[in-house]
């Protein structure tokens, strides 16, 4: 392996590079270089082999075949003359075998593998600056590079470079950390440090080389970059970061690498009157960036090259289904066969560490089932006795597990002051059932239900794009097409509900829905706590691209579920329990603009209250109430168990105090609930009738108009930061109803009052 120089810049002021790139420029022919292929050396030409890779995040389960890639793109170019480099979060949102372990195997595979330089990611201080200058600095075997990281005494507590001599030259590697690592970690593990402006830290380290003409080719390795796969370059640069990062730094640097964002691209973007490639490899293993460059007798490099190469599938070019085999000639390399036994003793090692009980459960706690309806044997409580549901998983269905995934989700984020509204899981997220084998949860048991191990982003929308990322549960491709799933469907934190008819045209099914049971109004700002791949957009909710802002939580979502389990079971004897509450009731049948007209009769449908989770609860009867008129309750006919008809007629004087009203449904045994605003006719008090009088017949009195009390439905609430009071607002009327029926009433008492929590703060 290459041999580093080690260098510490002991300059504390940044400056920029002296020579000004194009500040604005299309992408030029051939800007995008995203290939699938290795980069093959040309003969007679004195060429530089950079290898990097980002973002592996403790993916170490298939290092082996990680590991040959990385060897063969060094094959023709002979491991002499190439650099392998970390761009950063190499540790950090690791998978279960790798997180229990402190990430430990994770470093060894890559040390075997033969890791050059370490450029340090945000994830690197997940557990502080002392962790990550003490252990992980110690654990790996190469440089651990952040030059634009600094402490109170304005000392650099990592390398801001490392030199290393590859094929006679000497080429330094410069690192950078994103500027906003101190937003994406815990504040308490980082006291005292800074985390610069990385352009600016570069282009100071590159001032210093050049000047004393210590490297012959410069390397920028950042741990930041664009937010768009292999898009034009113009398009992200619309991104300020990203254009910082490929505009102002140095010209003298000849190669960029990127990381942070996950996103695979590849460009030749221009430097002064040349250009020079600037490269990210996506994520998790998935692929290596490539970067060759050619260089002349006088040191100076004359062609570039890049490529962003898969990873190989497998090892075995017969097996079915193989697409990517790695090469014979690879596959017999010493260092996978260690790389395999790291990894073995790590799994093994974690099967014992995860047997660890972190809480109890009462009930099953499954995904989405396939829904066989038929006879159900059902108890008066609603519960069913099985039969109703297969144990085939189902991601068009509302279950139980991702509601208690959202719950978990919004809960801890909330815990850490964020100001957050509700939370969204995708159903693929969830990859196996809590299930009650004997009442305890293992620590892997809930690694294996979220093995992803994604970061928790609070994505800021406005109102209408959360209406519109719940239109989108009914799927389609950016290109317009109907997916192999055309309907997937969202988990919810339970403050969270709506109601949707899918008989209505595609991004109109939505017609209400409530976060705190207040409705979601189209231009206020909204905080939703998801996984980072909802956040990119991932399954195809392109609407969450409308955002107003993003922030990545630093939290893992296991970290948050695990957090959230061992809280649900201190403050509980039956620990864990499954909400059989279903978020999204269908109602059909609805008039234009949800107004009702005096004297007319309407039939709605209502359907889909019940959850087909395993163990899910049979709601028997629906009640109804629109305004201050209950529409009285609706048996379930079990041969058709998830829906009920509801026919009424709107009485000619009118059915609530206000105009501006509420339609609600409440599931009687699950106590899932529902409402909207809608439009109905104001009641009109009878008249008086006159006295009788000797001479003429007493006038007949109309019939008094029935009115009814508010509707019982239960609400749900967002946990606050300091734990107060929700804020309360609304009319004397509704403080009326809150002093005699609670906030169970508030819901469908008509009007725009109700308990709810209005959103303080920023939009960002």
């Amino acid at each position: 392996m290459t041999t580093p120089t080690r260098k510490r810049a002991t300059a504390a002021a940044a400056v920029l590079g002296t020579a000004a790139l194009v500040s604005a420029f299309a992408a030029p022919a051939g800007a995008a270089v995203l290939s699938p292929s290795f980069i093959e050396p040309t003969a007679g030409a004195k060429q530089i082999n950079l290898v990097g890779f980002n973002d592996f995040h403790g993916r170490f389960l298939d290092a082996d075949l990680f590991a040959a890639t990385v060897l063969q793109a060094q094959q023709g170019f002979g491991e002499e003359n190439s650099l392998v480099i970390s761009n950063g979060d190499a540790v950090g949102a690791s998978l279960f075998e790798s997180s229990i372990q402190q990430d430990q195997p994770t470093i060894d595979v890559l040390n075997t593998m033969g890791v050059d330089a370490w450029t340090q990611g945000n994830h690197e201080f997940d557990k502080g600056i002392d962790d990550a200058t003490g252990r992980l600095a110690s654990a790996t075997n190469g440089p651990d590079l952040a030059a634009n990281v600094t402490l109170a005494d304005g000392s650099h507590p990592f390398d801001t470079h490392a030199i290393f001599e590859v094929n006679g030259l000497k080429v330094a590697v410069i690192g950078a950390v994103t500027e906003e690592t101190s937003a994406l970690v815990s504040p308490a593990g980082i006291a005292g440090v800074t985390f610069g402006d990385p352009v600016e830290a570069v282009n100071e380290v590159a001032a210093e080389l050049t000047a004393s003409n210590a490297a012959d080719i410069i390397v920028a390795s950042y741990h930041e970059g664009a937010p768009l796969d292999d898009a034009p370059i113009a398009d992200n640069e619309q991104s300020d970061t990203f254009r910082h990062i490929v505009e102002d730094t140095a010209p003298e640097v000849d190669a960029i690498f990127n990381a942070h964002t996950h996103r695979e691209y590849a460009y030749d973007a221009p430097n002064g009157a040349s250009t020079r490639p600037v490269i990210q490899a996506g994520q998790y293993a998935e692929n290596i960036a490539q970067v060759v460059l050619t260089v002349d007798a006088s040191g100076n490099v004359t062609k570039s090259d890049s490529s962003v190469v898969p990873s190989f599938d497998t090892f075995d070019a017969e097996e079915e289904g193989a697409t990517n085999p790695a090469p014979a000639s690879i596959a017999s390399d010493p260092r996978l066969a260690e790389i395999r036994t790291i990894r073995d003793a790590a799994v093994a090692e974690a099967d014992v560490l995860g047997a660890e009980v972190i809480g109890t459960q009462t009930g099953d706690l499954s995904r989405g089932k396939d829904y066989e309806p038929g006879s159900l044997t059902v108890a008066e409580d609603g519960t069913t006795s099985g039969g109703v549901v297969t144990t085939a998983d189902n991601r068009a269905e509302e279950s139980s597990l991702g509601g208690i995934i959202s719950q978990s989700m919004l809960e801890t984020v909330a815990a850490t002051g964020r100001d957050v509204d509700a939370a969204i899981m995708n159903p693929g997220g969830l990859r196996a059932d809590l299930l009650d084998n004997d009442g305890q949860i293992t620590y892997k048991e809930a690694a294996t239900v979220i093995p992803f191990a994604n970061n928790l982003s609070v994505v800021s929308l406005k109102g209408v794009d959360v209406k519109n990322v719940l239109e989108e549960q009914w799927q389609l491709t950016a290109s317009g097409e109907v997916p192999s799933r055309p309907y997937l469907q969202l988990g919810l934190s339970e403050n969270f509900t709506y109601i949707f008819d899918s008989s209505r045209p595609r991004m109109d099914r939505i017609v209400g829905l409530s976060i705190n049971d207040e409705p979601v109004q189209p231009d206020e700002t909204y905080n939703l706590v998801m996984p980072t791949f909802l956040a990119a957009g991932g399954d195809n909710f392109h609407s969450l691209a409308n955002n107003v802002g993003v922030q990545d939580t630093g939290l893992i979502d296991l970290d948050a579920f695990v957090t959230w389990i061992r809280g649900e079971t201190s403050g509980s004897p039956e620990g864990v329990t499954p909400d059989t509450k279903r978020n999204g009731f269908e109602i059909v049948g609805l008039p234009e603009n949800n107004t009702f007209v005096a004297g007319e009769t309407y039939s709605l449908s209502v359907g889909k209250f019940n959850l087909t989770s395993l163990g899910f609860t049979q709601n028997l009867s629906i009640v109804g109430w629109i305004g201050q008129m209950e529409l009285g309750a609706q048996t379930v006919d079990l041969a058709t168990p998830n829906q009920v008809e509801f026919t009424f007629t709107v009485p000619e004087n009118g059915i609530a105090e206000t105009s501006e009203s509420r339609l609600a449904f409440l599931a009687s045994q699950s106590g899932a609930s529902v409402s909207l605003p809608v439009i109905v006719p104001p009641l009109v008090e009878p008249t008086a009738t006159p006295e009788p009088t000797a001479t003429a017949e007493p006038t007949a009195t109309a019939e008094p108009t029935a009115t009814a009390t508010a509707a019982p439905v239960p609400t749900a609430t967002t946990p606050t930061a300091d734990g107060g009071d929700l804020a309360t607002t609304g009319s004397d009327e509704t403080a009326m109803f809150a002093a005699i029926a609670g906030a169970l009433a508030l819901l469908v008492a008509g009007g725009a009052a109700m308990l709810l929590r209005r959103r303080a703060g920023s939009d960002a």
